[in-house]
């Protein structure tokens, strides 16, 4: 399944995406995500497995190109709730000020909240992923609390915040601020 946008377009992720999807991981812009692969072997081996899951682990696509990845994974058919997780723009140069990151998560709750039912999206941020956080919690996320130690990576335990998005949340507040950017950030990047 593909999922295409006015600029930005979610297409499956596939072992070939190993190698590019490992950079990211291991860039300076993933600091904030949970470690995983260190090879592209491990990476590939990781994109296998996901493979042969219900999870739905998305390239970002902006003028052709692979730019970042995204996720829906602990899908939850009778809680009817996913977690969104893994967003990472890798390509920042390529992407400028385009509001990719808006448009993937715009499309990803659509398809959620539309297509599969979902009544919650939810996901952790690290305590310290400040810009994340306010990110979220601008577009109507909310705080459920504080993970503590959740993650043990650099060779010290870290912090989580917790948040949620309802479907009547995300309608009422959270889609209409992510259409709103993406209609202004597209204006000045044109």
């Amino acid at each position: 399944m593909v999922l295409t946008g006015i600029i930005t377009t979610l297409r499956p992720i596939t072992i070939d995406d190993a190698e590019k999807t490992l950079g990211w991981r291991l860039s300076s812009r993933a600091k904030m995500l949970q470690r995983g692969a260190q090879t592209i072997e491990e990476q590939a081996s990781w994109i296998s497995n996901k493979l042969n899951t219900d999870e739905l682990n998305f390239i970002i696509e902006y003028k052709g190109k692979s730019v970042g990845m995204v996720a829906l994974h602990d899908i939850n058919d009778i809680h009817r709730s996913a977690q969104m997780g893994r967003l990472l723009i890798g390509e920042e140069e390529w992407v400028g000020k385009a509001p990719v990151a808006f448009e993937a998560d715009l499309m990803l709750c659509d398809y959620a909240f539309n297509v599969m039912k979902m009544h919650k999206i939810y996901g952790d941020v690290l305590e310290e992923n400040h810009g994340m956080l306010k990110t979220r919690l601008y577009l109507g996320y909310k705080h459920d609390g504080v993970l503590r130690d959740h993650y043990f990576f650099d060779g010290v335990y870290k912090n989580t915040v917790a948040v949620s998005l309802l479907e009547d949340e995300y309608w009422a507040a959270c889609r209409p601020k992510l259409v709103q950017l993406i209609t202004m950030l597209s204006s000045v990047t044109r």
